[in-house]
């Protein structure tokens, strides 16, 4: 911004100004004092309008003649000069500068710059953000996979123990009633953990990378397969129940008498006819494994031992053949105790495959639940 210059008075102006206020002289006398003797007269009214102002000089004056022509003078003088002053003073105060249009220029033009940059910082910022958003999202992922992986690690010692009595043939009912409860747990944990780590990783938004669910992948794949093991664990220990219970169904013949009369001979025949029913369906229902494989093949090749079994021993009663009846007593027991004592021989298997089972899923959430809290 320029500074105005010092106002230059010429000399002309000056010498105007002191004549007129009677300083020119120390001896003249002057105007240098209010007149109170003399009455200026009102100047006449005009009738002509017109659009011309009288000057200083023309205006009326009550003095004298020389004093008239005086001052007629010096106002004449000093019209000029300060007409010239003037005109000078206009034109240097009122011609354009250059550096006024610049400074003028450079605030018209300077929101683009500050627009640039705010535009520049958002990008940087809204970039940032859809950066971190895969990022905190893998971070929630491994807080809830961590937690649930810990919870079925709380279950496992419910589940051996579950494990143990469910697959011991010495169990009364009770006890399989409290393992069976014991596996709650187990499954729920289980089941939770397979819903978390078999959902999709989310997309990544634009401009993000999926590295963080990258990096996620070989533990998903580890808890993938633990989640396996758990519903394989509970798979076959619910399988083991099942089966058990079944075979406790079955086979569950009337008192075989050897010697009948014709009214107990038609009583037995009904009692062994529903018995031998409800077995064959009870039996057509064991699950299958290859746990239950072979003691299976047994309880069926007995069930089609009955179906003739039958026949033969109530035609040795009613024909009153005591040693033919007898025999036939003799073998279907002793078939169908080895069939109830053998049960132990799928269970023992299934215990053993639960066992590894359990241990592979303890190593597998072990190490799951060291990497995740250990990268959160």
């Amino acid at each position: 911004m320029t500074t105005r210059p010092k106002k230059h008075t010429p000399d002309e102006y000056r010498s105007s100004v002191l004549d007129m206020l009677g300083l020119s002289s120390p001896f003249e006398h002057a105007i240098t004092q209010a007149r109170t003797d003399i009455v200026i007269a009102r100047p006449a009214a005009r009738t002509d309008v017109d659009t011309h102002f009288p000057t200083i000089a023309e205006l009326p004056r009550a003095t004298t003649v020389g004093e008239d022509t005086a001052t007629e003078g010096l106002v004449q003088r000093l019209w000029e000069a300060s007409e010239a002053v003037d005109q000078e003073l206009i034109i240097e105060d009122w011609a354009p500068e250059t550096p006024v249009d610049r400074a003028v220029g450079r605030y018209r033009w300077a929101w683009w710059p500050v627009l640039l940059g705010a535009l520049i910082i958002g990008i940087f910022l809204v970039v940032m953000n859809l950066r971190g958003i895969p990022v905190s999202q893998a971070n929630d992922l491994r807080q809830d996979w961590a937690g649930s992986a810990l919870q079925v690690q709380a279950s496992l010692p419910a589940a051996r123990d579950a494990a143990a009595v469910i697959t011991d043939p010495g169990a009364d009912t009770v006890a399989l009633a409290e393992a069976r409860n014991s596996l709650i747990g187990f499954s729920t944990s289980g089941a939770a953990l397979e819903g978390l780590v078999s959902r999709p990783f989310p997309t990544p938004p634009p401009l993000a990378s999926g590295n963080a669910f990258d990096e996620l992948k070989p533990i998903q794949a580890d808890l993938l397969a633990g989640s396996e093991l758990s519903a394989e664990v509970e798979a076959a220990l619910a399988d083991a129940i099942t089966y058990r219970s079944l075979i406790d169904q079955s086979f569950l013949l009337p008192l075989l008498p050897i010697v009948a009369d014709e009214v107990t001979l038609t009583d037995l025949g009904g009692q062994l006819a529903t018995a031998i029913a409800s077995s064959r369906a009870a039996v057509r229902q064991l699950p299958l494994g290859a746990a239950f494989e072979d003691h299976r093949n047994s309880a069926l090749s007995l069930i089609t031992r009955l179906e003739t079994w039958q026949a033969s021993f109530l035609d040795a009663l009613r024909l009153s053949d005591i040693d033919a009846a007898t025999e036939l007593k003799t073998e279907i027991t002793t078939r169908i105790s080895t069939v109830r004592a053998t049960v132990g021989q799928p269970l023992s298997l299934v215990a053993a495959d639960v066992g590894v089972s359990l241990d592979e899923l303890e190593v597998l959430l072990d190490g799951a639940v060291v990497r995740l809290t250990e990268e959160s």
